[in-house]
């Protein structure tokens, strides 16, 4: 073949490619026509290993900033709100995997809880949780002082939520497999644990309460109040699907409710629920989200029917590596979206809305192909009254802010 002819075919190659991102573009303007709509803002093309994302005010101006978390090479940074410049967040911790904001020592900044030395193939191992002390001046000081809480291998999910309506914060510890659990079964319990943060910060580490001992490979949880008492439950998705925890209910000291029962039938480790939340649809009726099975393809939606498990509909079976699943009211309905991604190509960030005068779920592509969705958070950040996304993006190595602009 000569010269013009190889240029003739890397020519037409480029232009199927760029035909092929404009009818992809084209395709999100048109299924967000009748949707508020983002404007898609890179924050970071270098997290590589970026795992988790959390949205918290760091510097104390009064804007929601964001913080990023990656688990190899270890991350942890924040970006400051609204020009985004990047500032890391220096500690001594290796293969982060989780962060939780919170005032800790109460002295009006946002300090940290960290999870970190995650070992999935080394469960009697690591599982370190800290909490980093802000130092004031985030910007201009960026060593922020570790203090020792806890550990118990595997940690990996940790949240803030006040569990007896005592009106203070407890940390929430899920760890994903229980200690010396092994691939491909992972058949030993994990701890569900919870911490009052103590009078004296000093002590060298956190008295907990160990909720529960009896699910297995838990990789989702949301903190939500259930029943609406004032006091914080917890969702978690594991092997068995969808179970609520509650505390002081029914006479127990904590009672756990099944409420979903995961996708089974297949072998381990390809069975249960793997990402949680909850919201409601038209009429405040309640439902649950989750992806299944574990790192599944499904997006799954589940609402009260006859029985105590409640019905479970797919609606959608295309997610790759589901990794990434939020619940939030992103056009001020009062009916919640769900917001789901995958980290396996083909790369896809989604939003599910079902329109108030609809039975059925439809499907928003929010983002093909760009991220590599690992972890998601929302929040209002540029003040307009609309929810905002963020996810981080784990083989695609970015921080992306989908600005919610409206109609």
């Amino acid at each position: 073949m000569d010269n013009s002819g190889k240029i003739w075919i890397i020519v037409r190659f480029r232009v199927t490619i760029m035909f092929g991102a404009l009818l992809a573009a084209c395709q999100v303007a048109d299924a967000q026509r009748d949707f508020v709509s983002f404007e898609r803002i890179v924050l970071d093309d270098q997290m590589l290993g970026g795992y988790g994302v959390e949205v918290a005010d760091v510097d104390r101006d009064g804007l929601a900033d964001v913080i990023a978390v990656a688990t190899n090479p270890a991350q942890l940074n924040w970006y400051k709100n609204p020009g985004w410049e990047k500032y890391p967040i220096r500690t001594a911790t290796q293969a982060n995997i989780d962060v939780a904001s919170h005032d800790v020592d109460n002295d009006g900044d946002i300090d940290l809880a960290l999870a970190s030395s995650f070992k999935l193939d080394a469960s009697t191992e690591g599982g370190l949780i800290h909490w980093l002390e802000n130092p004031g001046d985030p910007i201009m000081n960026q060593e922020w002082q570790l203090h020792y809480i806890d550990e118990i291998p595997a940690s990996h999910r940790i949240k803030w939520g006040d569990l007896n309506g005592d009106e203070k914060q407890e940390l929430i510890n899920l760890p994903i497999i229980g200690i010396g659990a092994s691939r491909p079964e992972y058949d030993v319990n994990s701890q569900l644990k919870a911490y009052s943060i103590p009078n004296n910060l000093s002590v060298d580490r956190w008295q907990g309460i160990v909720l529960d001992q009896s699910l297995q490979l838990s990789h989702g949880m949301s903190v939500t109040d259930w029943d609406d008492d004032g006091r914080q439950d917890i969702l978690t998705a594991s092997f068995y699907g969808v179970h609520l925890f509650q505390l002081a209910t029914r006479g127990q000291s904590v009672a756990r409710t099944w409420l979903g029962v995961g996708k089974q039938g297949a072998e381990r480790p390809a069975i249960g629920s793997s990402e949680v939340g909850e919201g409601v649809i038209a009429g405040g009726r309640r439902y649950i989200a989750t992806i299944e099975p574990w790192h599944g393809n499904e997006v799954v939606v589940y609402t009260k029917g006859e029985s105590t498990l409640w019905d479970r509909t797919v609606i959608d079976d295309q997610i790759a590596n589901g990794h990434g699943l939020l619940v939030a009211d992103l056009n001020n309905d009062n009916i919640d979206e769900i917001i789901a991604g995958g980290r396996s190509q083909p790369y896809q960030l989604a939003i599910y809305h079902r329109p108030e005068d609809s039975s059925r779920w439809k499907r928003i592509g929010l983002d093909e192909g760009g991220i590599a969705v690992s972890g998601l958070a929302v929040n209002d950040l540029n003040g307009d009254g609309y929810l905002d996304i963020v996810a981080i993006g784990s083989d695609t190595g970015n921080v992306i802010y989908y600005e919610n602009i409206g109609r």
